[in-house]
């Protein structure tokens, strides 16, 4: 069952939004975890620092704000009797938070899906991807608002593979999806997308009478995994909840998530693959490219950080 203890929050003290340091509190009061707030100063570019001979006194005027700021959201937690640090680091966003996740040893972290200063496209900005591909504990990616509200949360999981790294998965996308669900009493989607594979091939070489059996057959198949997965959670295919969608998953689950007024996907992102510097899959690469809505994104036990602790 999930349970998050040590939760980092890595905010942006420019930005006047408290989503993501309202949830970490919410999920701190009720599983007594900690909570440490952290915003990252980056250098300055080599360009500046020539120009600038007091370059390091206008950083250092920059840290003490930023200090202030972290130590004015921390102060209402720690009122409710939470236990609450905040830091300021330097250097890369991403690397920073990563690192700091390293440190600490933190099991989840809030960030908000896209800065004020990004200039990727899409609704995730360059360090929420950075995040998602080389963090190795849970990130939430959460859009700005007054406050958390989480009424729709859907869980996508994939239950026709047989890899050992699916199975794992599965489990904690599925238990994460509950715990969200249970703190903000809300509706719980589980959705499984399937496909016939070379299905544009078979339908144009195959009598429809045999194609309408084999598409038969497969869903039959994969209805049968996704209720044995289902079974262990106290839960079965026939549940209200539980969505078998056919079609490609980069486009059937983006659609359900709109349709459906889904506030948060959790998934699973890692490709299969045991070498450092784990990326993303290419569905779920797919996937972000098109959803607009808070993502919780959880990795396998033995994921590789590419990113070493300083």
């Amino acid at each position: 069952m999930t349970s998050f203890k040590n939760i980092l929050v890595a905010t942006d003290t420019r930005l006047d939004d408290r989503t993501i340091v309202d949830e970490a509190a919410l999920i701190a009061k009720n599983e007594n975890a900690t909570v440490k707030i952290i915003d990252v100063v980056p250098e300055f570019p080599w360009v500046v620092r020539l120009s600038l001979q007091d370059h390091e006194s206008i950083r250092e005027l920059v840290v003490s704000k930023k200090r202030e700021q972290l130590e004015a959201l921390a102060d209402p937690l720690r009122q409710q009797g939470l236990c609450v640090e905040t830091d300021v680091l330097s250097g890369k966003t991403s690397v920073e938070i990563i690192r700091e996740v390293l440190r600490g040893k933190h099991d989840l972290v809030f960030r908000i899906a896209k800065g004020r200063d990004s200039r990727r496209e899409g609704y995730f900005g360059a360090t929420g991807i950075r995040l998602l591909r080389g963090c190795p504990c849970a990130v939430w990616l959460s859009t700005p608002a007054p406050s958390p509200e989480y009424k729709h949360v859907m869980a996508c999981v994939d239950t026709s593979s047989d890899e050992p790294l699916d199975r794992e998965l599965n489990d904690k996308v599925y238990d994460a999806a509950k715990f969200v669900s249970r703190q903000h009493e809300s509706r719980l989607s589980l959705v499984h997308a399937w496909t016939i594979f070379g299905e544009e091939f078979l339908f144009t070489r195959t009598k429809m009478e045999n194609f309408e059996k084999l598409q038969r057959d497969v869903r039959e198949r994969i209805q049968v995994l996704l209720d044995k997965f289902l079974q262990k959670h106290a839960s079965s295919v026939r549940d209200r909840n539980v969505h078998m969608l056919k079609g490609d998953a980069a486009l059937v689950l983006p659609a359900f998530a709109s349709e459906k007024d889904v506030d948060l996907i959790v998934m699973g992102t890692v490709a299969r693959s045991g070498a450092a510097g784990l990326v993303m899959g290419n569905t779920a690469e797919r996937i972000l490219d098109q959803i607009g809505c808070s993502v919780l994104a959880l990795k396998p036990d033995d994921f590789v950080c590419p990113i070493r602790e300083s």
